[in-house]
């Protein structure tokens, strides 16, 4: 199931990234993080902490929850 979770919510970051029209270099500098490590973590190859999870939110302007919406069980 781990890995699983990751891909979904890989998608679901890439759903808002790609919606406001940003490449992954693009959010990931405004992410304050290497566009390799944003890549990762959007592949579903890499866990994001819940720190993460809050600074990719609020980079988006989304409430946190939001980026966990569809998440398998």
């Amino acid at each position: 199931m781990g890995a699983e979770i990751n891909i979904v919510f890989g998608a679901n970051l890439r759903k808002f990234r790609e919606a406001r029209g940003m490449t992954q270099e693009q959010f990931a500098e405004l992410c304050g993080i290497s566009r390799a490590y944003y890549g990762r973590i959007e592949r579903g190859e890499h866990s994001a902490t819940i720190e993460m999870c809050d600074n990719i939110a609020s980079a988006l302007g989304v409430h946190i929850s939001d980026l966990f919406v569809n998440l398998p069980y």
